[in-house]
């Protein structure tokens, strides 16, 4: 059988259904399997389950987030050894079945991961209806990264940014201060936390605060993207309609990125 695969949460356990892309989702969550190993899982099942509390279906059992989890790694284990050397691109969501709802977990292909990442700002501002749970504006952000000049698309207030389509968004004012780009409206990044608590251990100044679009698109300061599928991502350029600006890289970016994908145990 080749991939994409759905299962059904059901039961306890995960049972394979017919995969169909369901557009709409009422919580979602996803990242990178690499040999069968998932890098902090518990950390997406967290929000999945936040995700779920903030939305309440109806007729939704309950869920044991521990058993649950094993279960998933179980399952995403198992996959994995019938594709050696393929990374999975996995995705877990609930989603409407026959008047009810239903959690599903779609096990696709993961793209390579992007060593670089274009930005493209739009005019309009943030469009999302529920920024802070990951699911229901999902379909709206992929057409609009699909109709973008650029890899990603800037999500904005129409002064400050609030975090990319698909990542978080960090700068660096220099080698020695992270900042990660803070708004009320946001998806709670899980890259963004994994990369402040490496830099914090190389005593690095992390704050958390409000950016501007003229800050982030000046290309004065280096620029990262960042989610479980891709780790980190430099920002080379950043367009909109005033033009198109190139991204200073980071000197270290490198070691960065090698570091992210060995777990950040060196």
């Amino acid at each position: 059988m080749s991939l994409p695969q759905s299962f059904l949460w059901s039961e306890n356990t995960f049972y394979p259904i017919a995969t169909s892309e369901n557009e709409t989702l009422l919580v979602a969550d996803s990242w990178r399997v690499r040999s069968g190993e998932t890098w902090g899982l518990d950390d997406h099942v967290q929000r999945f389950m936040a995700g779920i509390a903030t939305q309440s279906p109806e007729h939704l059992a309950p869920i044991a987030a521990q058993h649950f989890t094993a279960m998933l790694d179980q399952q995403l284990r198992e996959l994995s050894q019938q594709y050696p050397g393929t990374d999975f691109f996995p995705r877990i969501s609930v989603e409407p079945y026959q008047g009810a709802w239903r959690i599903v977990l779609l096990v696709r292909s993961a793209p390579p991961a992007r060593q670089t990442t274009s930005l493209w700002i739009p005019a309009a501002t943030d469009p999302r209806k529920l920024p802070t749970v990951k699911g229901p504006d999902i379909a709206m952000l992929s057409r609009m990264v699909r109709n973008a000049p650029a890899d990603d698309v800037v999500l904005h207030d129409g002064g400050k940014v609030h975090e990319a389509s698909t990542g978080a968004l960090l700068i660096w004012p220099d080698t020695r201060q992270l900042v990660l780009c803070q708004a009320v409206q946001q998806l709670p990044s899980i890259a963004a936390q994994r990369i402040a608590q490496q830099a914090k251990t190389h005593n690095i100044l992390v704050t958390r605060r409000p950016v501007t679009i003229q800050q982030i698109a000046s290309g004065r300061f280096p620029v990262w993207f960042a989610n479980t599928l891709h780790g980190i991502s430099a920002v080379t350029t950043i367009s909109g309609v005033a033009g198109r600006t190139k991204v200073v890289p980071h000197p270290d970016l490198e070691w960065w990125q090698a570091a992210w994908w060995n777990t950040f145990v060196t």
